[in-house]
């Protein structure tokens, strides 16, 4: 309204007179009411235009609100639904199935025989003939070690044996329990003892003829006597260059055996039955060529991969459940679908300070998937158990510590507190109370239900109830829309 007025003003001021301007500087002053009463008239029309409009716009919406109301359709109360009260709720029934029983174990993956191959002998090495993750047979060579010494000291030791035999006249080495008589020094001390003995039968009429003196026959008794112990001396002396021989041929033996560890071979298992299964895998080398070994030194790390051994800590609590044979489901991080093995040996103790004791899985592994060293989770299965009552995942509820679903009987809702056992990722075993067959539970809005709570079964294919992943949404929203 005041820009108006301004406007106004400004109109007037622009058709003033110059008898207006005087008057407007003061030096006329007879024009100046004119002025004020054509302002105020002005003024008037302005709030009185106003005031038309507003009056005309409250008619418009009066107008319009009886319309709407005239049109609306009044519809008589509705009746009270004898189901208003009911919790509307899906369910599933109780299935009965055969369930497997598991005991689950974890530990560590060992090869059926893990060696450690280590130097016998001192020397330098010249040849290594395998590598990490070969794969060689018994009795192949693995590693070379500098034969000089070894062949010297062969050289040696057959020479020393060889002088001791022809000392004796010995053909070959003697044995314990061959016959000593017929030794050269044995066979003439022999000889000497049978001829005294035989003088001093001849002297023995003699002495009693007369014809020849005492004298002459005490001496022929002192050469019998020396003669005997002479021979008995010469085999003692025969038995010790036999021995002698043989402690020779001993030495020859080490010297030949020590030539010999300088070829380090594969060991041969007894332990498979099976000829494939006894190739080796190479785990480690730890050594190269020119490498100066010692006796003791470890040299490879051999591992028997084709069957593998699991061994496994059990609680003593399943000591009872557990017998050789039974099949095990092995998995690792590194295998996406278990294998299959088999309890193969349990230890007769517990460890006191674990209260576990110890059982070993052979696992098959004949593609070499599965490596030594390495982590595996252990289902072992003890047992099938047919006729088992299980419930859907989405049926038990689970509130501090209490397990509980709710049985449908007659329109009305169950509470029933369980004990679980057995599940997996779809279903869940009910250990107690027993739940009897053609038993239907809830498997929505469990914390909207208590004990007696009447329900109205909706389906869950319906397009106009969705379930949601929050059931206590879901129960609400379709409570409040119950008629």
């Amino acid at each position: 309204m005041k820009s108006l007025v301004q406007d106004v003003d400004q109109e007037v001021a622009e058709s003033e007179s110059p008898s207006q301007v005087l008057w407007k500087e003061g030096k006329v002053e007879s024009q100046q009411p004119i002025v004020r009463s054509v302002r105020n008239r002005l003024q008037s029309l302005l709030v009185w235009g106003f005031g038309i409009s507003l009056a005309f716009a409250s008619g418009w919406w009066f107008a319009n609100k009886q319309h709407e109301e005239s049109e609306k359709i009044v519809l008589p109360p509705a009746e009270k639904n004898a189901t208003s009260d009911a919790m509307k709720i899906t369910v599933q029934p109780v299935q009965f199935r055969s369930v497997r029983r598991l005991i689950d174990a974890v530990g560590t993956i060992h090869g059926f025989e893990e060696v450690s191959i280590s130097a016998k002998t001192e020397g330098r090495v010249t040849r290594i003939r395998h590598d990490l993750a070969d794969r060689v047979a018994p009795g192949e060579l693995l590693l070379e070690i500098d034969r000089t010494d070894a062949q010297l000291a062969v050289e040696q030791a057959e020479r020393s044996l060889q002088a001791e035999l022809a000392k004796w006249g010995f053909l070959q080495v003697p044995q314990p329990t061959d016959d000593l008589n017929n030794v050269p020094t044995v066979v003439s001390a022999k000889l000497r003892a049978d001829l005294a003995k035989s003088r001093l039968q001849r002297m023995l009429p003699l002495y009693s003829a007369k014809a020849v003196s005492l004298e002459e026959l005490d001496q022929a008794k002192s050469e019998a006597q020396v003669t005997e112990s002479d021979l008995s001396n010469q085999l003692l002396l025969a038995k010790g260059g036999a021995a002698t021989s043989r402690l020779k041929n001993a030495d020859l033996a080490i010297a030949r055996q020590r030539l010999q560890d300088t070829e380090i071979r594969v060991p041969t298992p007894s332990m498979p039955t099976r000829q494939e299964e006894a190739l080796y895998s190479i785990s480690s080398r730890l050594v190269s060529e020119g490498t100066m070994v010692r006796p003791g030194m470890e040299l490879f790390r051999l591992v028997l991969g084709r069957t593998l051994k699991l061994r496994l800590a059990v609680p003593e609590i399943h000591s009872s459940a557990i017998v050789e044979g039974q099949e095990v489901e092995v998995r690792t991080s590194s295998q996406a679908t278990p294998v299959a093995g088999r309890v193969s040996r349990i230890s007769p103790s517990i460890d006191a300070s674990t209260r576990t004791f110890q059982l070993e899985v052979e696992v098959p592994n004949e593609d070499h998937r599965l490596k030594p060293g390495g982590f595996a989770r252990a289902s072992i299965l003890v047992g099938v158990d047919d006729d088992v009552p299980t419930v859907p995942v989405t049926g038990l509820d689970t509130f501090a510590g209490i397990n509980k679903i709710f049985l449908i009987v007659d329109g009305r809702a169950k509470e029933v507190q369980v004990t679980t056992g057995e599940q997996n990722e779809d279903w869940i075993e009910i250990v107690s109370p027993s739940i009897p067959r053609g038993a239907i539970i809830a498997t929505s809005a469990q914390r909207l239900l208590s004990d007696d709570t009447p329900v109205l079964i909706r389906s869950s294919d319906s397009s106009s109830n969705i379930e949601t992943t929050d059931p206590t949404s879901t129960e609400t929203s379709d409570s409040e829309s119950t008629p």
